[in-house]
């Protein structure tokens, strides 16, 4: 009994030691895992087929820690709200994370799964026509006794509707 105190003692030095934080910290990372039947970036809230311009369109994602991102800079936003262009058959970025319009909400859940909610309130001078809106993330992988690894990964919401009235 008397080791095991010992050893807690020094466990509990170690986790409270400022020298020992930098060695301890990648230990302490948890790994982001999706639900059982779910892929980082699946839908989990799809949008509503329509909206009109002035109301908020939502979608919830299988998320990971978006501190993931920053630590890896494949991509420079977390999300983009895309217009398809009838003329040259292309979607065309009109916001991102730094768009007023947008807002980007993760939340964490238990055992490093967590969600990514992404609202895009509509402007007035939103054009009508197809959207759809894209996240874009990184996860933190680690097999047993190997380093751990950032993954990057993307995800588009179904396609919605705007309408001007």
């Amino acid at each position: 009994m008397r080791q095991h105190l010992q050893f807690m003692d020094h466990i509990l030095c170690l986790l409270t030691s400022s020298s020992s934080e930098p060695l301890l910290r990648p230990l302490l990372r948890i790994m982001d895992r999706a639900p059982t039947g779910k892929t980082f970036g699946d839908v989990l809230q799809p949008l509503e087929p329509k909206y009109r311009v002035g109301e908020v369109a939502e979608v919830t994602f299988v998320g990971a820690n978006p501190k993931n991102s920053a630590e890896n800079r494949t991509h420079h936003t977390f999300l983009t709200v895309e217009k398809y262009e009838a003329t040259s058959q292309t979607w065309q970025i009109v916001h991102n994370d730094a768009s007023w319009e947008t807002r980007f909400y993760w939340h964490k859940g238990l055992l490093g799964q967590s969600n990514a909610t992404i609202r895009w309130h509509i402007p007035e001078t939103a054009q009508p026509g197809s959207y759809r809106i894209r996240y874009l993330g990184h996860y933190r992988k680690q097999d047993f006794l190997r380093p751990a690894v950032i993954l990057s990964f993307e995800s588009t919401s179904s396609t919605f509707e705007v309408v001007t009235t």
